[in-house]
């Protein structure tokens, strides 16, 4: 038995201009400003039943012929024709159980409108269109989909290249799949045969389109807090991202309590109850009634997400509007498939072969111009934005703006022989090893600079020393200084500067840093100078500001070879020193990464494309972050906040500080490990005061418990800590005035605190877990990870830091 199915498409009459579009089977040639292709109008005799006047409601309702029991199909034209080939309709397909046959019209009517809204919003050169099922059965299981997608075929056919379609609500791609073979592979646009995937497309769209409201409002991302409503398969995707872009927190919530589970989300049982800066509305349609919006819950600011009319009436949208929430049009927040339908009817086979993170990148560039100029032109009024809504709607007649797509792709694309994610000292070392094979690369660093205060690598000073209680390291550090004149040479500056190091204090055994007598021990072995003090009087004798020394059962060791390295400067001068072979991008968090056994793609939050052969993750505390993204194996690392500060101190008193570590044993929070930097290492702060100078001193244990990730770290610290630093100031450098001011630094910690140096993928090198050891080894760390990519041999054993031992297993 023959019922109806309804097929609702919204086309417009205007034409655009000339675009070509290969089509899997037949090449179509548009003119522009020529009268729409347009057949007499269809009677009920007709393959299509008209069923409603346009006149009634700007719309013709059609009505065509399905072989299945209990289901209906409609179609939606909101102008006199629908057999527009100069501008051809597109919409996904709708399966639904609706309450009436006029439940289903209204919601397609609706949805076709706005469709339209989207298509004129980013002119892709199509019009508005939707096909909705509506089917008698509570259990969609029932339903014979490959029948149901023949008959769709046939009503797509009989409207003859003027509809396209895809996926929506309920329909999947194995119906797509049904559709395309039955169409003779010719109406459907749902990403078939491509690696684009058309619900991560919307979701660049909601990103991007909430990225602009940001960049308008001067916003913080990590301060705000997101409730993203639906968990499906669009909501799921925007809920990570938004994590990804680093979120404070993201709440979910869904029908299904599962679809809201999602790994760093809180899941809630009731959005309309809970608090928000964000909303994101990523279910179904009207869900935002009159009464939601006046409860909403204080404090939101924002409503903007991937849901088709989520307001259920124009007052609901009003109560928002006068409640001062700014809501962005889904006709640019959820425009992201139809953004990707404009390339792949402009261009199949870019569409097909174009790496998907290009076309997820192109679709947030553009929502989030498209939004920041809207709530720009609004004045960030939320009452003002249906106001100046027109002012960014492009006129109908020019180029689709599939057509823009390989322009940006080349504006918005870097090619390079390795991505180096991270522009500490690990990376900016990798950089200047590759430059002296001939290798290019780009340092994609989330700081405002190379080594920036975000980081570990920042400051003036890093010690270097050959004083190991551990003979691998102290070799390790030979190797290290010849490379270190390298760089030196290479860049013009001086980075090393010798003014010797003490390490002095009680008998605590090996610690992070080492121990006095195990290092005198190595010392010894391997015939390295030192000067021995075998009691606190005596290094009290030769170091007079370090008077808290006398009458205590100290012992030390000085290195007079040793120094400090200028930090910030070194990691500066390699990149200096790789000259032309290193690009370097600053402020470029990275959202997307993606691993393939021959190229590795990097996207940013700038949105530009980073592509490479091979990738260094050289990321610090934000290792196992980037490692997610590409779903690489998560690395056993911990995150200390470490703290230090600046002293101020008479010019002639400075004179006789010494570069210092001191060893005492733990106590409660005091862990124990202290330093001093002498004035001449202290280049971050001066005085106006020619009698004053400054020396840095620093802890070298926790703040607090160790961290899973940077989420909680605080770069004030803790009062406790700087207080214990001032107590240790006090006893031991008792000349020593004021501190003027202090920091908190993440230092990325493995259990045996041996560094990460080891390939997660044959073309994909990663060094993290530094313990707060490894800048002084600097450019030897950079020769280590290129020889690693290159598969020659390594300057050293890389055995002690391979990413299978026994001290890295979860």
């Amino acid at each position: 038995m023959i019922t109806n199915l309804i097929l609702l498409v919204l086309l417009s009459n205007a034409a655009a201009k000339p675009f070509i579009r290969t089509t899997r089977n037949n090449i179509f040639a548009f003119q522009s400003k020529q009268a729409p292709t347009v057949t007499a109008p269809l009677s009920k005799n007709d393959f299509f039943t008209i069923i409603e006047d346009p006149k009634k409601r700007g719309a013709t309702v059609l009505e065509a012929p399905v072989e299945q029991e209990g289901v209906k199909l409609y179609i939606a034209i909101d102008s006199a024709s629908f057999q527009n080939k100069d501008r051809p309709g597109n919409g996904g397909i709708r399966l639904l159980s609706y309450q009436s046959k006029e439940h289903a019209i209204d919601d397609a009517v609706r949805l076709a409108k706005g469709m339209t809204r989207k298509h004129d919003m980013f002119r892709t050169g199509f019009s508005g269109a939707k096909v909705v099922i509506d089917h008698d059965h509570e259990d969609l299981s029932v339903v014979k989909r490959d029948t149901l997608m023949r008959d769709a075929a046939k009503a797509l056919k009989a409207l003859d290249g003027s509809m396209y379609t895809g996926c929506d609500l309920n329909t999947s791609d194995e119906d797509m799949d049904f559709l395309t073979k039955f169409t003779d592979d010719k109406y459907v646009l749902a990403g078939r045969n491509s690696r684009v995937d058309t619900n991560a497309a919307t979701a660049s769209s909601v990103i991007g389109s909430i990225l602009g409201v940001l960049d308008v409002n001067n916003e913080i991302i990590s301060e705000l807090t997101f409730t993203v409503q639906g968990c499906g398969k669009v909501g799921s995707i925007v809920a990570r991202e938004l994590l990804r872009y680093g979120a404070k927190c993201v709440q979910t919530c869904d029908l299904f309590s599962e679809n809201a589970e999602i790994p760093g989300c809180v899941p809630i049982d009731d959005w309309t109850k809970s608090t928000c800066d964000f909303f994101v509305p990523c279910a179904n349609s009207l869900a935002i009634t009159e009464t939601v919006a006046n409860n909403f819950p204080e404090g939101v600011k924002y409503c903007v997400g991937a849901a088709n009319s989520p307001y259920a009436n124009e007052r609901a949208r009003s109560v928002f509007d006068e409640r001062g929430v700014l809501h962005v049009p889904e006709s640019i927040s959820s425009a992201g498939a139809i953004l990707a339908d404009s390339v792949e009817w402009y261009d199949i086979d870019l569409y097909q072969t174009v790496e998907r993170s290009l076309m997820y990148g192109w679709i947030r560039d553009i929502s989030r111009t498209k939004s920041s100029s809207l709530v720009r032109k609004a004045d960030k009024k939320a009452t003002n934005i249906g106001t100046v809504l027109r002012a960014v709607v492009p006129p109908r007649i020019g180029d689709p703006i599939g057509k823009e797509f390989p322009e940006w792709i080349k504006k918005n694309t870097v090619e390079t022989d390795t991505v180096i994610v991270g522009g500490g000292v690990a990376g900016t070392a990798a950089a200047f090893a590759l430059s002296e094979k001939g290798e290019n690369s780009v340092i994609v660093e989330r700081g405002s600079s190379i080594a920036p205060a975000t980081a570990s690598s920042n400051g003036d000073s890093r010690m270097y020393r050959r004083m190991y209680s551990s003979e691998f390291f102290s070799k390790m550090q030979s190797k290290a200084l010849n490379r270190w004149k390298d760089v030196e040479e290479k860049s013009g500056e001086t980075l090393l500067k010798e003014n010797g190091l003490l390490f002095y204090g009680e008998d605590t055994g090996e610690t992070v840093e080492g121990s006095v007598l195990g290092a005198k021990e190595i010392m010894d072995k391997l015939n390295l100078p030192y000067t021995f003090y075998a009691s606190g009087d005596e290094i009290a004798a030769r170091y007079p500001s370090l008077a808290g020394c006398k009458g205590k059962p100290y012992s030390g060791v000085c290195e007079d070879t040793a120094g400090h390295i200028r930090a910030s400067k070194a990691c500066e001068a390699m990149v200096k020193a790789a000259g032309q072979h290193c690009d370097v991008r600053v402020n470029s968090k990275i959202t997307s990464l993606d691993v393939k056994e021959d190229k590795v793609t990097v996207i940013t939050e700038n949105g530009e494309t980073i592509i490479g052969k091979k990738a260094v993750i050289a990321a610090g505390p934000w290792t196992n972050e980037v490692l997610s993204m590409a779903q690489l194996p998560q690395v056993k690392l911990s995150i200390w906040m470490v703290q230090w500060a600046h002293y101020e101190v008479d010019r002639k008193v400075a004179e006789s500080i010494p570069q210092a570590f001191h060893f005492r044993k733990e106590n409660d929070i005091d862990g124990g490990l202290y330093y001093v930097f002498p004035a001449t290492a202290t280049e971050a702060v001066t005085s106006t005061d020619s009698t004053k100078s400054y020396v840095k001193v620093g802890v070298d244990y926790p703040t607090n418990e160790a961290l899973g990730d940077m989420k909680k770290f605080s770069y004030e610290g803790e009062q406790e800590v700087l207080d214990l630093m001032d107590g240790w100031v006090k006893e031991h450098l008792p000349a020593i005035g004021k501190r003027i001011d202090s920091y908190c630094s993440p230092y990325t910690m493995t259990d045996d605190s041996y560094f990460v140096m080891d390939t997660v993928r044959p073309n994909v090198a990663i060094f993290s877990g530094g313990s707060g050891r490894a800048f002084k080894f600097g450019p030897l760390l950079g020769d280590c990870m290129v020889s690693l990519l290159n598969n020659d041999d390594a300057p050293i054993d890389l055995a002690p830091f391979s990413l299978g031992r026994e001290a890295l297993k979860m």
